[in-house]
């Protein structure tokens, strides 16, 4: 049983690290193309704009899929603990 948690646990802070890479990601795209607008650099920051979208729909793919992973694991609970 312990071990079955610890796995939980695990898998718990990969989504949550997933998650907070792409967040990182995005920011970090923002910045990047926030500069090479003000240096009219307009054709490099059109890609860093899109990879902004890319990067955030993943961040929020990943929060979902972690989310509903959240709310799997406490239902699973819950029963459980309803059987005793």
């Amino acid at each position: 049983m312990a071990k079955q948690k610890l796995q939980k646990d695990y898998l718990y802070l990969a989504y949550k690290g997933k998650e907070y890479l792409w967040l990182g990601f995005t920011i970090l795209s923002v910045l990047i193309s926030t500069f090479c607008l003000i240096k009219s650099d307009r054709e490099q920051a059109l890609y860093f704009i899109a990879l902004t979208f890319l990067a955030g729909l993943l961040y929020s793919f990943n929060r979902s899929r972690r989310k509903k992973m959240e709310t799997r694991a406490k239902e699973k609970q819950d029963k459980l603990e309803t059987k005793s």
